[in-house]
């Protein structure tokens, strides 16, 4: 397939922007790197990120030097916290116009869940009418996936950058919230990417707040800590 040929597929599916979610830590490497960079590129650019429990799969199928996006807002539609943290890039389909042919793969299940005796059709939509026929918006395993990437993402297609409020209830987790609003405006401002920071307002029926403050003391600084 062709990257005008997956565009065409994903504007007919109503996929006009992808998402990457993150923690506030790894968001700012990216802000500070001139892009979102994939994950085996950070660690061989000797730069920091929040570790993630997929690490060793991705490594194990060689997908470390991906980066992934989401059809869709995971916290807007599942109405519940991103796992991948409250960070949210969001993208126009438009990179595609930017990107190497061939550099183009969407999965069909999330590589958490690949084993080795997996082929690539099993892992990955191969062909025009595969992709045509079953990629659905909103599904949670298929990423779009730039594969290969040693250098960032640059942010040219970048529309906004979303930013989870947690509500918190302990003091001590609303001051970490604040000082990542205030490190990701800093950012921003200073590397001169023009576009607005968004505070999150949630949907009705949202439980993030709710999860939020039910978790142990210390997750909201995971998440949303500089240094952690």
């Amino acid at each position: 397939m062709t990257n005008y040929e997956i565009k065409q597929i994903m504007k007919s599916k109503n996929v006009q922007y992808l998402y990457h979610a993150n923690t506030v830590k790894t968001s700012t490497t990216f802000l500070e790197n001139g892009g979102l960079i994939s994950r085996g590129a950070v660690n061989d650019l000797g730069l920091v990120q929040t570790p993630q429990i997929s690490d060793e799969t991705d490594r194990e199928f060689n997908v470390d030097y991906d980066i992934f996006f989401d059809s869709v807002d995971i916290h807007e539609r599942a109405k519940k916290i991103n796992n991948y943290g409250p960070v949210t890039f969001v993208y126009s389909i438009d990179v595609i116009d930017a990107l190497p042919e061939g550099c183009i793969k969407i999965t069909k299940t999330n590589p958490m869940y690949w084993n080795q005796n997996m082929t690539e059709e099993e892992k990955y939509f191969t062909n025009y009418v595969d992709l045509r026929n079953n990629y659905e918006k909103g599904n949670f395993n298929q990423h779009f996936t730039i594969t290969n990437q040693r250098q960032p993402l640059t942010f040219d297609y970048l529309c906004k950058i979303i930013l989870d409020d947690p509500h918190a209830i302990r003091q001590a987790d609303q001051r970490i919230f604040e000082q990542a609003v205030n490190y990701i405006n800093e950012a921003v401002i200073e590397k001169n990417i023009n576009v607005p920071l968004v505070i999150r307002k949630c949907p009705m029926g949202c439980h993030c707040s709710e999860q939020y403050n039910n978790f142990r003391e210390g997750y909201i600084y995971y998440r949303f800590g500089i240094d952690c």
